[in-house]
């Protein structure tokens, strides 16, 4: 595995892992046996994400199962165990396409700056998610990077809020629905000018006099 930045403890990143590895446990007593635990929704799918763990892992991340009897998700079609990726460098697959499974990768870092420039030199995420305390390195996460909705101390439920908009920026998509919002990005306004009677723009037409050449001269000045 990569050695994490300079600041970032290995001992940070492994008690992450074990209250992950705890937490799964917990969900799912039967591990991914479970009839709690869902299973990947096709073949296609499940054989795409084992595709990303396995360039990861030949590209040198280091792959961990955890959870209760990760091993026996291969007796369920199409299923994988909880899965977390150390190491990632930006050469994987993983590091840039859409997961949708059981696979987290993990990104250490420094501090709140160096995840925020994390951030900005990628394209714009539909979706960013903080944990912590309503503090200054919350502010900074909030002011200091663009993208689209936000979840603090949780993750997706910032979609279902009707009164909320929810849309993109950039490559992660443009415009926004629910409420109002949902209703001017899907609709169409028409604009409609009347012109009144006086009309200052036949000053620009030609024949050109004298008071168009005034007005020419003191903006050119």
């Amino acid at each position: 595995m990569d050695e994490p930045p300079a600041g970032c403890r290995l001992s940070d990143i492994d008690s992450f892992v074990k209250a992950y590895d705890r937490k799964a446990a917990s969900f799912y007593a039967d591990g991914p046996t479970s009839e709690h635990y869902t299973s990947i929704i096709n073949e296609r799918h499940h054989a795409r994400l084992q595709g990303l763990i396995e360039d990861a892992r030949s590209k040198g991340a280091r792959i961990i199962e955890v959870g209760n009897r990760p091993g026996e998700a291969s007796l369920r079609p199409n299923t994988l165990a909880p899965t977390v990726v150390l190491g990632v460098t930006d050469e994987m697959r993983i590091a840039h396409e859409e997961i949708f499974g059981p696979v987290l990768p993990i990104f250490p870092y420094r501090d709140i700056g160096d995840a925020i420039a994390y951030v900005n030199a990628r394209p714009r995420p539909l979706a960013l998610y903080y944990f912590g305390a309503d503090d200054e390195d919350r502010r900074r996460v909030l002011s200091r990077t663009t993208s689209g909705n936000v979840t603090i101390n949780g993750t997706i439920m910032h979609i279902a809020q009707d009164d909320l908009p929810f849309g993109g920026v950039g490559p992660s998509g443009m415009g926004a629905y629910h409420g109002v919002e949902g209703f001017r990005t899907l609709s169409h306004a028409k604009g409609i000018y009347e012109q009144g009677r006086w009309n200052l723009s036949n000053l620009l037409r030609a024949p050109f006099r004298q008071p168009i050449d005034t007005i020419l001269n003191m903006m050119l000045r």
